[in-house]
Protein backbone atom coordinates (compact mmCIF):
# COMPACT_ATOMS: atom_id res chain seq x y z
CA UNK A 1 0.00 0.00 0.00
CA UNK A 2 1.19 3.50 -0.77
CA UNK A 3 1.88 5.85 2.10
CA UNK A 4 -0.77 8.58 2.01
CA UNK A 5 0.20 12.19 2.70
CA UNK A 6 3.86 11.47 3.37
CA UNK A 7 6.01 13.26 0.78
CA UNK A 8 8.61 10.55 0.23
CA UNK A 9 10.26 12.93 -2.28
CA UNK A 10 0.34 -7.39 -30.76
CA UNK A 11 -0.78 -5.28 -33.10
CA UNK A 12 2.39 -5.91 -34.98
CA UNK A 13 1.52 -9.61 -34.79
CA UNK A 14 -1.52 -8.83 -36.95
CA UNK A 15 0.73 -7.31 -39.58
CA UNK A 16 2.87 -10.25 -40.59
CA UNK A 17 6.51 -9.49 -39.80
CA UNK A 18 8.71 -9.12 -42.84
CA UNK A 19 12.43 -9.79 -42.76
CA UNK A 20 14.39 -6.69 -43.75
CA UNK A 21 18.04 -6.61 -44.72
CA UNK A 22 19.36 -3.31 -43.38
CA UNK A 23 19.21 -1.29 -40.21
CA UNK A 24 19.67 2.49 -40.01
CA UNK A 25 21.07 3.31 -36.55
CA UNK A 26 22.76 6.64 -35.99
CA UNK A 27 24.88 7.20 -32.89
CA UNK A 28 23.98 10.23 -30.79
CA UNK A 29 26.69 12.02 -28.84
CA UNK A 30 24.89 11.43 -25.56
CA UNK A 31 22.06 9.49 -24.01
CA UNK A 32 18.76 11.35 -24.33
CA UNK A 33 16.76 11.84 -21.15
CA UNK A 34 13.30 13.05 -20.12
CA UNK A 35 12.09 16.65 -20.23
CA UNK A 36 8.85 16.13 -18.30
CA UNK A 37 8.17 18.47 -15.40
CA UNK A 38 7.63 16.95 -11.96
CA UNK A 39 4.10 17.32 -10.57
CA UNK A 40 3.59 20.00 -7.93
CA UNK A 41 3.01 19.35 -4.24
CA UNK A 42 -0.61 20.48 -4.66
CA UNK A 43 -1.15 17.91 -7.41
CA UNK A 44 0.47 15.15 -5.34
CA UNK A 45 -1.61 15.92 -2.25
CA UNK A 46 -4.79 15.67 -4.32
CA UNK A 47 -3.54 12.50 -6.00
CA UNK A 48 -2.73 10.88 -2.65
CA UNK A 49 -6.28 11.58 -1.51
CA UNK A 50 -7.59 9.81 -4.62
CA UNK A 51 -5.26 6.85 -3.99
CA UNK A 52 -6.59 6.56 -0.44
CA UNK A 53 -10.20 6.68 -1.68
CA UNK A 54 -9.46 4.08 -4.33
CA UNK A 55 -7.97 1.80 -1.66
CA UNK A 56 -10.91 2.26 0.71
CA UNK A 57 -13.43 1.57 -2.04
CA UNK A 58 -11.39 -1.27 -3.57
CA UNK A 59 -11.38 0.53 -6.91
CA UNK A 60 -7.95 -0.70 -7.97
CA UNK A 61 -7.91 -4.41 -8.67
CA UNK A 62 -7.00 -6.95 -11.30
CA UNK A 63 -10.48 -6.44 -12.75
CA UNK A 64 -9.64 -2.93 -13.94
CA UNK A 65 -8.18 -3.42 -17.40
CA UNK A 66 -7.84 -0.61 -19.90
CA UNK A 67 -6.97 -0.32 -23.58
CA UNK A 68 -5.87 3.17 -24.60
CA UNK A 69 -6.15 4.28 -28.26
CA UNK A 70 -3.03 6.07 -29.52
CA UNK A 71 -2.69 8.50 -32.39
CA UNK A 72 0.88 9.20 -33.50
CA UNK A 73 1.13 12.65 -35.11
CA UNK A 74 4.21 12.26 -37.30
CA UNK A 75 5.43 15.79 -38.07
CA UNK A 76 7.82 15.84 -41.04
CA UNK A 77 9.11 18.19 -43.71
CA UNK A 78 8.55 15.96 -46.72
CA UNK A 79 11.34 13.50 -45.94
CA UNK A 80 11.19 10.13 -47.68
CA UNK A 81 8.94 7.61 -45.98
CA UNK A 82 11.00 5.59 -43.54
CA UNK A 83 13.59 8.26 -42.77
CA UNK A 84 13.64 10.37 -39.60
CA UNK A 85 11.19 11.84 -38.73
CA UNK A 86 8.77 10.38 -41.33
CA UNK A 87 8.88 6.88 -39.85
CA UNK A 88 7.48 3.74 -41.44
CA UNK A 89 4.19 2.49 -40.02
CA UNK A 90 5.91 -0.79 -39.15
CA UNK A 91 8.35 1.10 -36.90
CA UNK A 92 5.33 2.66 -35.15
CA UNK A 93 3.82 -0.81 -34.82
CA UNK A 94 7.00 -2.08 -33.21
CA UNK A 95 6.73 0.71 -30.64
CA UNK A 96 3.18 -0.38 -29.84
CA UNK A 97 4.39 -3.92 -29.27
CA UNK A 98 7.04 -2.68 -26.82
CA UNK A 99 4.45 -0.68 -24.87
CA UNK A 100 2.14 -3.65 -24.57
CA UNK A 101 4.97 -5.92 -23.47
CA UNK A 102 6.28 -3.47 -20.90
CA UNK A 103 2.90 -2.65 -19.37
CA UNK A 104 1.89 -6.32 -19.09
CA UNK A 105 5.01 -7.49 -17.17
CA UNK A 106 6.32 -9.15 -20.34
CA UNK A 107 9.30 -6.96 -21.17
CA UNK A 108 11.57 -8.75 -23.63
CA UNK A 109 14.52 -8.58 -21.19
CA UNK A 110 12.70 -9.29 -17.90
CA UNK A 111 14.73 -12.50 -17.50
CA UNK A 112 17.63 -10.22 -16.50
CA UNK A 113 15.92 -9.58 -13.15
CA UNK A 114 18.29 -11.02 -10.51
CA UNK A 115 16.93 -13.96 -8.53
CA UNK A 116 17.42 -12.14 -5.21
CA UNK A 117 16.57 -8.61 -6.35
CA UNK A 118 15.40 -6.39 -3.46
CA UNK A 119 14.50 -9.31 -1.21
CA UNK A 120 16.27 -7.69 1.74
CA UNK A 121 14.65 -4.33 1.03
CA UNK A 122 11.22 -5.98 0.99
CA UNK A 123 11.83 -7.68 4.35
CA UNK A 124 13.32 -4.61 6.03
CA UNK A 125 10.50 -2.34 4.87
CA UNK A 126 7.67 -4.83 5.46
CA UNK A 127 6.56 -4.52 1.86
CA UNK A 128 3.06 -5.94 1.35
CA UNK A 129 2.80 -9.47 -0.01
CA UNK A 130 0.81 -8.19 -2.99
CA UNK A 131 3.92 -6.31 -4.12
CA UNK A 132 6.16 -9.41 -4.04
CA UNK A 133 6.63 -12.34 -6.37
CA UNK A 134 7.01 -15.99 -5.39
CA UNK A 135 10.75 -15.48 -4.76
CA UNK A 136 10.12 -12.64 -2.33
CA UNK A 137 11.45 -10.07 -4.79
CA UNK A 138 9.73 -6.79 -5.59
CA UNK A 139 7.26 -7.98 -8.20
CA UNK A 140 7.36 -6.94 -11.84
CA UNK A 141 3.83 -5.60 -12.05
CA UNK A 142 1.27 -6.14 -14.77
CA UNK A 143 -0.26 -2.66 -15.03
CA UNK A 144 -3.48 -4.00 -16.62
CA UNK A 145 -3.16 -1.25 -19.20
CA UNK A 146 -2.70 -1.95 -22.89
CA UNK A 147 -2.52 0.22 -26.00
CA UNK A 148 -3.86 0.04 -29.53
CA UNK A 149 -3.54 2.07 -32.70
CA UNK A 150 -6.63 4.21 -33.31
CA UNK A 151 -8.57 2.91 -36.31
CA UNK A 152 -10.74 6.02 -36.72
CA UNK A 153 -10.11 9.75 -36.93
CA UNK A 154 -12.04 12.41 -35.05
CA UNK A 155 -14.82 12.32 -37.68
CA UNK A 156 -15.24 8.56 -37.47
CA UNK A 157 -13.43 7.82 -40.74
CA UNK A 158 -11.22 4.74 -40.96
CA UNK A 159 -7.55 5.75 -40.98
CA UNK A 160 -5.57 4.59 -44.01
CA UNK A 161 -2.65 4.01 -41.62
CA UNK A 162 -3.99 2.88 -38.23
CA UNK A 163 -2.80 5.10 -35.40
CA UNK A 164 -0.93 7.51 -37.67
CA UNK A 165 -1.60 11.13 -38.60
CA UNK A 166 1.14 12.37 -40.96
CA UNK A 167 1.58 16.14 -40.94
CA UNK A 168 3.88 18.04 -43.31
CA UNK A 169 4.96 21.12 -41.34
CA UNK A 170 5.78 22.95 -44.59
CA UNK A 171 2.15 22.66 -45.70
CA UNK A 172 1.06 23.89 -42.26
CA UNK A 173 3.36 26.90 -42.40
CA UNK A 174 5.16 25.78 -39.25
CA UNK A 175 8.84 26.13 -38.51
CA UNK A 176 11.08 23.09 -38.61
CA UNK A 177 11.19 21.70 -35.04
CA UNK A 178 14.94 21.14 -35.32
CA UNK A 179 15.63 24.89 -35.35
CA UNK A 180 14.78 25.19 -31.64
CA UNK A 181 18.01 24.77 -29.72
CA UNK A 182 16.90 25.16 -26.09
CA UNK A 183 14.57 22.99 -24.03
CA UNK A 184 12.28 25.93 -23.23
CA UNK A 185 11.98 27.17 -26.83
CA UNK A 186 11.18 23.67 -28.09
CA UNK A 187 8.53 23.14 -25.42
CA UNK A 188 7.01 26.52 -26.19
CA UNK A 189 6.86 25.69 -29.92
CA UNK A 190 5.17 22.37 -29.16
CA UNK A 191 2.62 23.85 -26.77
CA UNK A 192 1.82 27.00 -28.72
CA UNK A 193 1.92 25.76 -32.32
CA UNK A 194 2.17 22.05 -33.01
CA UNK A 195 -0.08 20.65 -30.31
CA UNK A 196 -3.04 23.06 -30.45
CA UNK A 197 -3.13 22.92 -34.25
CA UNK A 198 -3.07 19.13 -34.50
CA UNK A 199 -4.38 17.65 -31.23
CA UNK A 200 -7.21 15.10 -31.26
CA UNK A 201 -9.76 14.86 -28.44
CA UNK A 202 -7.69 14.12 -25.32
CA UNK A 203 -10.62 12.25 -23.75
CA UNK A 204 -10.62 9.78 -26.64
CA UNK A 205 -6.99 9.49 -27.76
CA UNK A 206 -3.55 9.45 -26.21
CA UNK A 207 -1.83 11.99 -28.46
CA UNK A 208 1.84 11.30 -29.25
CA UNK A 209 3.76 13.80 -31.39
CA UNK A 210 6.84 12.53 -33.22
CA UNK A 211 9.23 15.12 -34.67
CA UNK A 212 12.85 15.85 -35.45
CA UNK A 213 14.88 17.94 -32.98
CA UNK A 214 18.08 19.92 -32.66
CA UNK A 215 21.18 17.95 -31.67
CA UNK A 216 21.62 20.50 -28.87
CA UNK A 217 18.54 19.26 -27.04
CA UNK A 218 19.32 16.66 -24.39
CA UNK A 219 15.90 15.09 -23.94
CA UNK A 220 14.11 12.58 -26.12
CA UNK A 221 10.62 12.76 -24.66
CA UNK A 222 8.23 14.99 -22.71
CA UNK A 223 4.87 14.10 -21.18
CA UNK A 224 2.08 15.96 -19.45
CA UNK A 225 0.80 14.93 -16.01
CA UNK A 226 -2.79 13.65 -15.75
CA UNK A 227 -4.98 16.63 -14.82
CA UNK A 228 -7.18 16.19 -11.74
CA UNK A 229 -10.64 17.65 -11.21
CA UNK A 230 -10.76 20.58 -8.82
CA UNK A 231 -7.23 21.76 -9.56
CA UNK A 232 -6.52 24.72 -11.84
CA UNK A 233 -4.62 24.08 -15.06
CA UNK A 234 -1.59 25.92 -13.72
CA UNK A 235 -0.96 23.04 -11.31
CA UNK A 236 -0.17 20.53 -14.06
CA UNK A 237 0.16 22.76 -17.11
CA UNK A 238 -1.92 20.34 -19.23
CA UNK A 239 -5.00 21.52 -21.09
CA UNK A 240 -7.20 19.96 -23.76
CA UNK A 241 -4.93 21.75 -26.26
CA UNK A 242 -1.60 20.48 -24.94
CA UNK A 243 -2.16 17.17 -23.11
CA UNK A 244 -0.10 14.28 -24.42
CA UNK A 245 3.44 13.15 -25.18
CA UNK A 246 6.22 14.35 -27.47
CA UNK A 247 9.04 12.04 -28.60
CA UNK A 248 12.03 12.57 -30.80
CA UNK A 249 11.58 10.39 -33.89
CA UNK A 250 14.98 8.75 -33.43
CA UNK A 251 13.90 7.03 -30.18
CA UNK A 252 10.54 5.66 -31.36
CA UNK A 253 10.23 1.96 -32.10
CA UNK A 254 12.33 -1.16 -31.60
CA UNK A 255 15.36 -2.08 -33.67
CA UNK A 256 14.91 -5.68 -32.50
CA UNK A 257 11.38 -5.94 -33.85
CA UNK A 258 11.92 -3.77 -36.94
CA UNK A 259 15.62 -3.69 -37.79
CA UNK A 260 15.06 -1.72 -40.99
CA UNK A 261 13.85 1.34 -39.12
CA UNK A 262 15.59 4.65 -38.45
CA UNK A 263 16.98 4.94 -34.90
CA UNK A 264 19.47 6.96 -32.87
CA UNK A 265 21.61 4.88 -30.48
CA UNK A 266 21.55 4.13 -27.62
CA UNK A 267 17.76 4.70 -27.42
CA UNK A 268 16.80 2.02 -29.93
CA UNK A 269 14.29 -0.23 -28.19
CA UNK A 270 11.23 1.91 -27.52
CA UNK A 271 11.72 2.47 -23.79
CA UNK A 272 11.65 6.28 -24.11
CA UNK A 273 7.92 6.16 -24.83
CA UNK A 274 7.37 3.56 -22.10
CA UNK A 275 8.95 6.04 -19.66
CA UNK A 276 6.88 8.99 -20.91
CA UNK A 277 3.64 7.01 -20.80
CA UNK A 278 4.50 6.33 -17.16
CA UNK A 279 4.45 10.10 -16.56
CA UNK A 280 1.24 10.38 -18.60
CA UNK A 281 -0.30 7.95 -16.08
CA UNK A 282 0.96 9.75 -12.98
CA UNK A 283 4.30 8.06 -12.26
CA UNK A 284 7.30 10.02 -11.00
CA UNK A 285 10.98 9.47 -11.65
CA UNK A 286 12.36 6.69 -9.50
CA UNK A 287 14.62 9.10 -7.56
CA UNK A 288 11.75 11.51 -6.83
CA UNK A 289 13.43 14.36 -8.75
CA UNK A 290 15.70 15.08 -5.78
CA UNK A 291 18.62 13.41 -4.04
CA UNK A 292 17.04 10.43 -2.24
CA UNK A 293 13.70 12.07 -3.08
CA UNK A 294 10.12 10.91 -3.20
CA UNK A 295 8.38 8.95 -5.93
CA UNK A 296 5.54 8.06 -3.48
CA UNK A 297 5.92 4.31 -4.02
CA UNK A 298 6.87 2.19 -1.01
CA UNK A 299 8.14 -0.70 -3.12
CA UNK A 300 10.81 1.34 -4.94
CA UNK A 301 14.00 1.83 -2.88
CA UNK A 302 15.21 5.44 -2.60
CA UNK A 303 17.81 6.57 -5.12
CA UNK A 304 20.39 9.32 -4.82
CA UNK A 305 19.67 10.49 -8.35
CA UNK A 306 19.10 9.37 -11.89
CA UNK A 307 20.97 6.35 -13.21
CA UNK A 308 22.24 6.17 -16.78
CA UNK A 309 24.00 3.61 -18.89
CA UNK A 310 23.83 -0.08 -17.97
CA UNK A 311 24.51 -0.68 -14.23
CA UNK A 312 24.75 -4.11 -12.63
CA UNK A 313 22.89 -5.29 -9.54
CA UNK A 314 23.36 -4.32 -6.75
CA UNK A 315 24.00 -0.70 -7.67
CA UNK A 316 24.75 2.33 -5.46
CA UNK A 317 24.31 0.36 -2.24
CA UNK A 318 23.87 2.67 0.73
CA UNK A 319 23.41 5.77 -1.41
CA UNK A 320 20.40 6.79 0.70
CA UNK A 321 20.19 6.56 4.49
CA UNK A 322 16.60 7.25 5.57
CA UNK A 323 15.44 4.69 4.80
CA UNK A 324 18.63 2.97 3.80
CA UNK A 325 18.69 1.10 0.51
CA UNK A 326 21.39 -1.28 1.80
CA UNK A 327 22.17 -4.01 0.92
CA UNK A 328 20.16 -4.07 -2.32
CA UNK A 329 20.86 -0.61 -3.72
CA UNK A 330 18.82 1.32 -6.27
CA UNK A 331 16.17 0.04 -8.69
CA UNK A 332 17.90 1.15 -11.89
CA UNK A 333 15.93 -1.42 -13.91
CA UNK A 334 12.69 0.49 -13.34
CA UNK A 335 11.19 2.13 -16.41
CA UNK A 336 11.08 5.45 -14.55
CA UNK A 337 14.88 5.68 -14.32
CA UNK A 338 17.21 6.95 -17.07
CA UNK A 339 19.20 3.78 -17.75
CA UNK A 340 19.35 2.71 -21.38
CA UNK A 341 16.35 0.71 -22.47
CA UNK A 342 18.16 -2.60 -22.65
CA UNK A 343 18.82 -2.36 -18.90
CA UNK A 344 15.28 -1.73 -17.66
CA UNK A 345 12.26 -3.94 -17.69
CA UNK A 346 9.85 -3.29 -14.81
CA UNK A 347 7.13 -1.34 -13.08
CA UNK A 348 6.10 -2.13 -9.49
CA UNK A 349 2.80 -2.75 -7.75
CA UNK A 350 2.67 0.72 -6.19
CA UNK A 351 3.35 2.26 -9.58
CA UNK A 352 0.43 0.25 -10.88
CA UNK A 353 -1.80 1.72 -8.16
CA UNK A 354 -0.83 5.22 -9.26
CA UNK A 355 -1.49 4.49 -12.94
CA UNK A 356 -4.84 2.85 -12.21
CA UNK A 357 -5.83 5.77 -9.96
CA UNK A 358 -5.10 8.17 -12.82
CA UNK A 359 -7.22 6.10 -15.19
CA UNK A 360 -10.12 6.13 -12.73
CA UNK A 361 -10.00 9.80 -11.76
CA UNK A 362 -8.34 12.08 -14.31
CA UNK A 363 -10.91 13.74 -16.61
CA UNK A 364 -8.42 13.41 -19.50
CA UNK A 365 -7.86 9.70 -18.80
CA UNK A 366 -11.06 8.13 -17.46
CA UNK A 367 -12.87 7.96 -20.82
CA UNK A 368 -9.98 6.54 -22.84
CA UNK A 369 -10.88 3.27 -24.52
CA UNK A 370 -14.65 3.78 -24.31
CA UNK A 371 -15.29 5.18 -27.81
CA UNK A 372 -14.77 2.12 -30.02
CA UNK A 373 -11.82 3.76 -31.75
CA UNK A 374 -9.48 0.85 -32.23
CA UNK A 375 -9.35 -2.85 -32.69
CA UNK A 376 -6.62 -5.41 -32.23
CA UNK A 377 -6.00 -7.66 -35.24
CA UNK A 378 -6.86 -11.20 -34.26
CA UNK A 379 -6.17 -14.65 -35.65
CA UNK A 380 -8.86 -16.56 -37.47
CA UNK A 381 -8.93 -19.10 -34.63
CA UNK A 382 -9.84 -16.30 -32.22
CA UNK A 383 -12.68 -14.84 -34.29
CA UNK A 384 -14.01 -17.84 -36.18
CA UNK A 385 -14.43 -17.93 -39.96
CA UNK A 386 -17.14 -15.25 -40.35
CA UNK A 387 -14.82 -12.61 -41.81
CA UNK A 388 -12.25 -14.91 -43.35
CA UNK A 389 -11.52 -14.55 -47.05
CA UNK A 390 -9.54 -16.11 -49.86
CA UNK A 391 -7.35 -14.28 -52.37
CA UNK A 392 -6.93 -15.46 -55.96
CA UNK A 393 -4.71 -15.51 -57.82
CA UNK A 394 -1.66 -15.25 -55.58
CA UNK A 395 0.83 -14.32 -57.00
CA UNK A 396 -1.20 -11.86 -59.09
CA UNK A 397 -0.46 -9.28 -61.76
CA UNK A 398 -3.54 -7.29 -62.79
CA UNK A 399 -6.41 -8.03 -60.38
CA UNK A 400 -7.04 -9.61 -57.00
CA UNK A 401 -10.26 -11.49 -56.31
CA UNK A 402 -11.34 -11.53 -52.66
CA UNK A 403 -14.08 -13.95 -51.64
CA UNK A 404 -15.53 -13.60 -48.13
CA UNK A 405 -17.29 -16.28 -46.10
CA UNK A 406 -19.98 -13.81 -45.10
CA UNK A 407 -21.59 -10.77 -46.73
CA UNK A 408 -20.68 -7.63 -44.82
CA UNK A 409 -19.32 -4.10 -45.25
CA UNK A 410 -15.53 -4.31 -45.36
CA UNK A 411 -12.69 -1.81 -45.29
CA UNK A 412 -9.96 -3.23 -47.51
CA UNK A 413 -6.41 -1.94 -47.45
CA UNK A 414 -3.38 -3.06 -49.48
CA UNK A 415 -0.10 -1.89 -47.99
CA UNK A 416 3.63 -2.25 -48.53
CA UNK A 417 5.77 -3.93 -45.82
CA UNK A 418 7.03 -0.43 -44.98
CA UNK A 419 3.47 0.38 -43.88
CA UNK A 420 2.71 2.66 -46.85
CA UNK A 421 -0.95 2.33 -47.85
CA UNK A 422 -1.32 1.62 -51.58
CA UNK A 423 -5.08 0.91 -51.84
CA UNK A 424 -7.80 1.83 -49.36
CA UNK A 425 -11.47 1.31 -50.18
CA UNK A 426 -14.79 0.07 -48.83
CA UNK A 427 -16.71 -2.82 -50.31
CA UNK A 428 -19.84 -4.78 -49.49
CA UNK A 429 -20.87 -8.33 -50.29
CA UNK A 430 -18.95 -11.58 -50.64
CA UNK A 431 -16.95 -11.03 -53.84
CA UNK A 432 -14.62 -8.06 -54.39
CA UNK A 433 -12.19 -7.34 -57.23
CA UNK A 434 -9.16 -5.08 -56.67
CA UNK A 435 -7.17 -3.65 -59.55
CA UNK A 436 -3.44 -3.86 -58.78
CA UNK A 437 -1.82 -3.46 -62.22
CA UNK A 438 -0.36 -0.06 -61.29
CA UNK A 439 1.46 -1.38 -58.20
CA UNK A 440 5.16 -2.27 -58.48
CA UNK A 441 6.01 -5.95 -58.23
CA UNK A 442 6.83 -7.29 -54.79
CA UNK A 443 5.47 -8.38 -51.42
CA UNK A 444 2.34 -6.68 -50.02
CA UNK A 445 -0.29 -7.26 -47.35
CA UNK A 446 -4.07 -7.18 -47.65
CA UNK A 447 -5.86 -6.13 -44.46
CA UNK A 448 -9.64 -6.43 -44.14
CA UNK A 449 -11.58 -4.83 -41.27
CA UNK A 450 -15.22 -5.42 -40.35
CA UNK A 451 -17.00 -4.78 -37.06
CA UNK A 452 -13.72 -3.86 -35.31
CA UNK A 453 -12.07 -7.11 -36.37
CA UNK A 454 -9.10 -7.23 -38.74
CA UNK A 455 -7.50 -10.06 -40.73
CA UNK A 456 -4.26 -9.55 -42.66
CA UNK A 457 -2.84 -11.79 -45.39
CA UNK A 458 0.27 -11.72 -47.56
CA UNK A 459 0.22 -11.42 -51.37
CA UNK A 460 2.82 -11.32 -54.12
CA UNK A 461 2.44 -9.00 -57.12
CA UNK A 462 4.23 -10.39 -60.15
CA UNK A 463 6.29 -8.32 -62.60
Amino acid sequence: MLKVGKLKSIIIAGVCFYCFTSCVVRVHAQQLNCGSDAPTIQWEEKFQQLIQTAAEQHQVSQRNSYTIPIIFHIVHGGEALGSTPNLYAVQINSQLTVLNQDFSANAYNKSNYPANAFVNWAINQNIATAALDSNGRIKIADMDIQFCLAQKDTNGNILSEPGIDRINFVDKGWNNPNQYTTQSSMKNFLDSVIKPQSIWDVRKYMNVWVTDKSNLLTYGGVSSVPPLSGLPDIVTGATDQTDGIWCYAGVVGSSQLFPSGSYVAPNIDGRTLTHEVGHYLGLRHIWGDAACGNDFCNDTPPASGQNTGAPTYPHNVGSCASPTNSPDGEMFMNFMDYTIGQSKYMFTNDQKIRAQTAMINSPFRNQLGTHNLCSTPQTINQIGNSYDFTITPNPAKDDLNLRFNESNKYHIRVFHPSGQSMISQYAEGTDVKLEIKNLPAGLYFVSVTANNTSITKKIIISP
